[in-house]
């Protein structure tokens, strides 16, 4: 035998014991699901997130909308780690119990217990042409909404990724069957609901565009910094912000740029900044808008959704995308900066670092157009209360679940 057919062998062992595990967990899990369910539905709101260890803004704000209609909100946060397994087992049997006892779940990303799980589910087929493999079953019992984390939807993920370096193999997402069981899938924007459809292998109609409570938070926000701004002592920011890397293999650019020290020369215009993505620093999911971003007078990102907070604070942005065409293939791009807006979109350093001096000196006023360009309608404007409005559609759920 050559080296080359015991490697396939190995690796076909390991596939199949991995397979194996995963449909022995999947069958725990439900015999542990059905026995929980032997006791009786309450009126409670469950919120699941595993890459942070506190409820986000979104959450608590959804939770406490609950709480004053009568439900129990209940928060299960744990950032799922190598070192912390036997925890996030006990953590996941809890929300086992959570998911048989609650009437709707708010997850903010794929969750394997929710996706592995068999619930009571209506089907549905859209009426659109769908993609092989697309799912058809959605939860009733519990209703599951995906609260997704990001505005917009920049880069590809999910499935519009599969079997690109920085996205999963579609037999990984079909072994672990990835974001299966959302009954219904939130978006920013009309503009999104395509690609959110093909991300989370749903039907369109299954993506319906809400915002997220934090939407009317960053509103109040922006209304507060520009009544502060001419009252305060203005210190000209700049903020770097990168999105994650998620393959060590990937190229970062702003890793290099921040080594390479030539930003150095933006010190005698303004204060520089750096906030490489939260998963990368801290390993957990960042909450609201960071500090460093309500206090900077113009942001630098790549593909980073931090453009769409950025756009609703009013901070101008730019991008610096010099691996651009690695990205284009790999996790691949839903907008292309360079082609939706190529006047504040840079593949080269000096062409960046001589825009952002003469945007913060004020010799070229920033070409808002450019960024809204860019953003489109992937925002779609609530005039009221994004709070309200996704209560009024949960509630709606709630009671078509029931009917049923």
């Amino acid at each position: 035998m050559c080296d080359r057919d015991f490697y396939m062998l190995v690796l076909g062992m390991k596939d199949a014991l991995e397979s194996f595990a995963v449909a022995v967990s999947r069958f725990v899990l439900n015999v542990l699901y059905a026995v929980c369910c032997l006791l009786p539905r309450k009126d409670e709101a469950m919120f699941v997130s595993r890459q942070a260890n506190e409820p986000s803004y979104d959450f608590l704000a959804i939770g406490g909308a609950f709480e004053d209609r009568g439900y129990s909100a209940i928060f299960l946060t744990l950032k799922l780690r190598k070192r912390n397994f036997i925890k996030y087992a006990f953590h996941a049997m809890r929300e086992i119990y959570h998911l048989a006892r609650c009437r709707i779940c708010f997850v903010d990303r794929y969750d394997p217990v929710i996706s592995l799980l068999d619930f009571k589910y209506e089907r549905f087929s859209s009426s659109r042409s769908s993609t092989d493999g697309e799912y058809h079953e959605f939860p009733t019992e519990p209703v599951v909404v995906q609260l997704w984390h990001a505005f917009g939807a920049f880069k590809r993920f999910g499935f519009q990724s599969h079997d690109t370096v920085e996205g999963h193999t579609l037999k990984a997402m079909d072994r672990y069957r990835i974001h299966r069981n959302n009954s219904w899938v939130l978006c920013s924007g009309q503009d999104c609901r395509q690609a959110f459809s093909q991300a989370f292998n749903c039907p369109v109609e299954r993506v319906v565009t809400l915002l997220r409570p934090v939407y009317d938070e960053l509103r109040r926000l922006r209304i507060d910094l520009e009544e502060n701004f001419e009252a305060s002592s203005h210190i000209p920011s700049i903020l770097f912000a990168p999105t994650l890397r998620k393959n060590s293999d990937s190229r970062h650019p702003f890793r290099d740029l921040d080594r390479e020290g030539e930003w150095g020369r933006l010190a005698s215009v303004a204060r520089v900044e750096w906030a490489f993505h939260p998963l990368e620093e801290k390993g957990v999911a960042a909450g609201m808008a960071s500090d460093a971003l309500l206090g900077a007078s113009i942001v630098v990102t790549d593909y980073s959704s931090i453009v769409y907070e950025a756009y609703l604070l009013g901070k101008p942005t730019v991008f610096y995308v010099p691996d651009i065409a690695e990205y284009r293939i790999s996790p691949g791009l839903n907008i292309d900066p360079v082609v939706a807006c190529p006047q504040i979109a840079f593949v080269e350093k000096e062409d960046l670092l001589k825009f952002l001096t003469v945007c913060v000196k004020g010799i070229e006023p920033y070409p808002w157009d450019a960024l809204e360009a860019f953003v489109g309608s992937s925002i779609d404007e609530c005039k009221g209360c994004a709070l309200d409005e996704l209560m009024e559609a949960a509630f709606g759920w709630l009671g078509r679940e029931r009917r049923e």
